[in-house]
């Protein structure tokens, strides 16, 4: 099964994925081989995946910013040549993307919250003109994003 996790500043492809686990407002949906056609928003912004790699099970976990999935068994002609499969396909598309593992660091994840929710305060003091609205508004998704990761590394099964 094929998995692409895309956003603007990053992609993920794995085309040996064995297992994908989506989390929804109703519940988990767990997507295998086979899956049917399926889309719709991620709306708990995590996404679990299994993988057999030289038959070793690897699990993957991401913290996603308004996501969305498609699961497709159709032959997609936007994936590369090298990915191509007539098997079922699970696309998720993202703002932002942070892959959770145990090389994540706490440590300068709180950093970068720290330092974005320092100058978000600080923009807030000064909201004078509409500039600063706008800012204010892309800075706390930031700081409200990098809260979710911290959040998932603390307690992975949140």
């Amino acid at each position: 099964m094929l998995f692409l996790l895309a956003t603007p500043e990053y992609n993920n492809i794995q085309s040996n994925t064995t297992k994908v686990r989506v989390h929804l407002r109703s519940g988990i949906a767990e997507v295998f081989d086979q899956h049917q056609d399926l889309m719709g928003k991620i709306d708990n912004n995590l996404v679990e995946i299994e993988t057999n790699f030289e038959n070793r099970l690897e699990k993957f976990l991401f913290v996603l910013q308004d996501a969305v999935f498609i699961v497709s068994n159709q032959k997609n002609n936007s994936t590369p040549s090298a990915f191509e499969n007539e098997g079922t396909g699970v696309y998720v598309y993202a703002k932002r993307a942070k892959e959770v593992n145990s090389s994540t660091s706490l440590e300068e994840i709180t950093k970068q919250y720290d330092q974005k929710f320092s100058v978000l305060e600080g923009l807030k003091q000064n909201s004078e003109d509409k500039v600063n609205a706008s800012k204010i508004l892309l800075l706390n998704e930031e700081v409200e994003f990098l809260k979710k990761v911290i959040t998932v590394i603390k307690n992975p099964k949140s």
